[in-house]
């Protein structure tokens, strides 16, 4: 009884889940097209935000930023991609016909790939690696085999990604989105050291501790080219373009970045793995004597000093 019950939920899913995701799709295009039509409005980045596929709304603002530089149909290299479920470049592939190069070291981002209707409907690929500073230019080289020159690099590995930037050839990439980690403060350019083998989860228990600040990517980019446009609105990725583009908007960015690191997700965990819902600064307070590097002198800091007590 229990296999065939087992075989039914298949066979209905089957069915069903298809149908369940062009929804999710048509409603998030309605969506999409709406906030476009208000876009001349648009003060901040995250007045574009549309959750479709993207964890908090990167969907609309790349979208957007698409839009207004002219970007019909990108070719979107993402770094920690996932599995491809909820990512940055899937609605992209969906609503644009954007080429992807999907990256991640996950197990299960290749059958994914080949599981998704998107596979033969654009250029679709997934590659397992692990990136590090010395093979992220190979895999923009794999990417251009691929799909072509990205237009759009996308960079969340929640570690190494400082030092995996400063490594990266964007000299053809238009727009960049890399997660930052706001509980670093706003106001100092820092990053953890450079570890290769950087793992989240098991480089400090509360899983807090990892990449580098806002100021340390708006910094590292300016140097390679690109302003800063904003962020999303819960304030962890943020958005840049080639200098020469900027005009193309007229959003407010502030040179205040306390707006943009006002994080108030508890994803704190305790010794034992849980989550503990910590709020405020108690989420700092639990790694605020771990190390990070001053970006402007090179020497070692804590992040207490980065991100003091207010």
């Amino acid at each position: 009884m229990n296999f065939i019950l087992r075989r039914l939920k298949l066979k209905i899913s089957s069915l069903v889940s298809p149908e369940l995701r062009n929804f999710r799709f048509l409603i998030g295009q309605s969506a999409i097209l709406a906030s476009r039509a208000n876009s001349e409005t648009f003060k901040n980045l995250w007045d574009a935000e549309v959750k479709v596929y993207s964890q908090w709304g990167e969907d609309g603002i790349l979208d957007y930023l698409c839009e207004q530089i002219g970007l019909s149909k990108p070719k979107v290299l993402e770094i920690g991609a996932g599995n491809f479920t909820e990512c940055n470049s899937r609605f992209l592939a969906e609503n644009r016909n954007a080429s992807v190069f999907a990256v991640d070291g996950r197990a299960d981002l290749i059958p994914s790939i080949e599981s998704n209707s998107l596979r033969w409907k654009s250029h679709i690929f997934g590659y397992r690696t692990w990136v590090t500073p010395e093979n992220v230019n190979e895999i923009l080289d794999k990417a251009g085999q691929a799909i072509g020159t990205p237009d759009v690099f996308s960079l969340d590995l929640d570690g190494n990604d400082y030092w995996i930037l400063q490594a990266a050839n964007l000299d053809s990439v238009s727009v960049v989105v890399v997660e930052y980690n706001p509980l670093f403060g706003h106001n100092m350019a820092v990053t953890v050291a450079r570890d290769d083998s950087f793992d989240r989860t098991s480089k400090h228990y509360s899983w807090l501790y990892y990449g580098a600040s806002l100021k340390a990517f708006v910094d590292l980019l300016r140097t390679k080219g690109f302003e800063f446009v904003g962020t999303n609105r819960v304030g962890n990725n943020a958005f840049f373009v080639k200098k020469e583009l900027r005009n193309q908007f007229s959003l407010e960015i502030s040179s205040d970045f306390s707006m943009y690191t006002d994080w108030r997700i508890r994803e704190t965990r305790s010794l034992d793995g849980q989550l503990t819902y910590a709020p405020g600064y108690d989420r700092v307070a639990e790694m605020k004597n771990l190390p990070l590097v001053d970006l402007e002198t090179g020497q070692e800091i804590s992040v207490g000093t980065a991100n003091p007590a207010p």
